[in-house]
């Protein structure tokens, strides 16, 4: 009989953390997805992509000020992708174990990244809102390259993101973007994890912070209890230096000047604007009416696919989680790779066009 009431508890709790899942997950494609092709839409009808208005002007503040008004601004977009991030890390930390997480992968060097690039591009959550799932999903066994491939690919392989580039952009352009997307998620994953030395569990992180393999709660709102416990333990491992990174990017950004305005050359306009977009926080979709801007202002277009492809793959404030989760040499190298990635591909663009 005892057997019989806990078998019976068990299979209540299987079935509470499946439901969960499905709600998170369906709310999170229902609010992307719809928010890409209302993107989508509203770019073809106009022919480009409109930057929303600020929700606090940030002209003529001082540069401190001014980069609190833009970490505002940013959080106030992102939030709720932000949110959803937290969600699904918290679902990933409370109920799928390091056995779980292994099996989920597979075994094989390719298919592990295959995997991990797959999963990550329906999410099309942006650096920042991807870093809490990158965490819980290392912290909890899988192998630093498949972690990094889901959180370059949610961001760089944003279906609705390439699908924006190729209607507003030369089709070289957006090929050179799609290229190094690719690139990012499926090569610079196993470079970084060649030269860090990481293999499979970061080492600053407990053993406890993943479930146990003796399995779910013993009743659904046990299930409930420990998915918010997890989120909220997400929440405060990754939250604050997000922010933190989000203001830094915003004193960054203030500090950027044109370096065409002093005679640089094609190159180190590249190189330059390939290193503001790595560090840079940008929402969903902005590196576009950027990239489109900075073409205006005379750019060159290598240092516009530089933005198209650098500026959603990662940002400071991922970079600092990365930092926290893993260590400071996985963050540099990933850093290093994005950054030389964006600008290899410019330079190789303004080739391609000469």
């Amino acid at each position: 009989m005892e057997r019989s009431r806990l078998a019976s508890l068990a299979l209540g709790s299987t079935f509470a953390v499946i439901v969960l899942a499905l709600v998170v997950l369906s709310s999170l494609f229902i609010y992307k997805w719809g928010a890409a092709f209302g993107a989508v839409a509203k770019a073809q009808g106009a022919g480009a992509y409109q930057l929303p208005p600020e929700r606090i002007a940030s002209d003529g503040l001082s540069l401190f000020l001014a980069s609190g008004a833009r970490t505002i601004n940013y959080l106030g977009i992102i939030w709720p992708a932000l949110l959803f991030g937290v969600l699904l890390a918290g679902l990933v930390r409370a109920f799928i174990s390091p056995r779980n997480v292994t099996m989920l992968l597979g075994s094989g060097a390719l298919r592990q990244q295959l995997v991990g690039g797959i999963v990550g591009m329906p999410l099309m959550l942006c650096s920042c809102c991807i870093a809490p799932v990158f965490s819980s999903v290392y912290t909890c066994g899988a192998r630093l390259r498949s972690s990094l491939a889901i959180m370059f690919s949610s961001p760089s392989l944003n279906i609705a993101a390439i699908l924006l580039t190729f209607l507003l952009f030369p089709p070289d352009m957006a090929l050179a973007r799609t290229a190094m997307a690719i690139l990012a998620v499926f090569v610079l994953p196993f470079i970084v994890e060649r030269f860090a030395g990481e293999k499979v569990y970061p080492k600053n992180v407990e053993e406890s912070a993943c479930p146990s393999e003796a399995g779910f709660p013993q009743s659904p709102l046990g299930v409930i209890r420990s998915w918010l416990t997890s989120s909220g333990s997400v929440a405060a491992r990754t939250l604050p230096l997000i922010v933190l990174g989000v203001y830094a990017s915003g004193l960054l950004a203030g500090w950027f000047q044109h370096p065409a305005a002093h005679g640089a050359s094609t190159g180190l306009v590249i190189a330059v604007v390939a290193c503001l977009a790595t560090l840079i926080a940008l929402p969903t979709f902005f590196e576009i009416p950027f990239s489109l801007l900075l073409l205006a202002n005379g750019f060159p277009p290598g240092a516009a696919v530089a933005m198209l492809f650098a500026g959603p793959a990662i940002n400071m404030p991922s970079l600092f989680t990365l930092a926290r989760v893993s260590s400071r040499k996985v963050a540099l190298l990933a850093f290093l790779g994005v950054w030389s990635t964006a600008t290899v591909g410019g330079l190789l663009l303004q080739l391609w066009r000469m």
